[in-house]
């Protein structure tokens, strides 16, 4: 059984847009403090570098639990659904190959910056969302 004091989560955020994952960042903070529990912020540049960072962060036969977070706007080609496809499965890739790796993602794929902006404000803030993943995640598991 896991201990809740134990618990340490590691968000992993893809600050490329700061001006959307700030926000996204503060509330999944805020929401961690508020359940007392501890965590650490890795900052990369783009969301691509997200699950190789995490891959890296990952401890064989510890409990893992990362936030990830970034924003991917859809531009005038085809690298938008790359990136998107690639590292949704990638993260779910990481979580199904090592055992006691949980990750909540909190990445958004939008088609327009006016649709990031909507969902990093205060009422649809997707680092509230994620953040609540993670806390269900770990209410399961201890």
């Amino acid at each position: 059984m896991i201990n809740k004091r134990n618990i340490h989560i590691e968000i992993i955020i893809a600050d490329y847009y700061k001006n959307i994952t700030s926000p996204m960042l503060k509330a999944a903070s805020d929401i961690l403090k508020k359940n007392k529990i501890t965590f650490t912020t890795t900052f990369v540049s783009g969301a691509y570098e997200v699950p190789q960072i995490i891959k890296h962060k990952i401890k064989k036969n510890n409990l893992n639990l990362f936030i990830a977070l970034g924003c991917i706007v859809k531009g005038q080609t085809y690298h938008f659904e790359v990136l998107s496809n690639s590292i949704a499965k990638s993260l779910l890739d990481l979580c199904l190959h090592n055992k006691n790796t949980f990750i909540a993602n909190g990445i958004l794929n939008v088609n327009r910056m006016t649709q990031a902006v909507a969902r990093s404000s205060n009422k649809k803030n997707k680092g509230i969302e994620t953040a609540n993943a993670m806390l269900s995640i770990v209410k399961c598991i201890t």
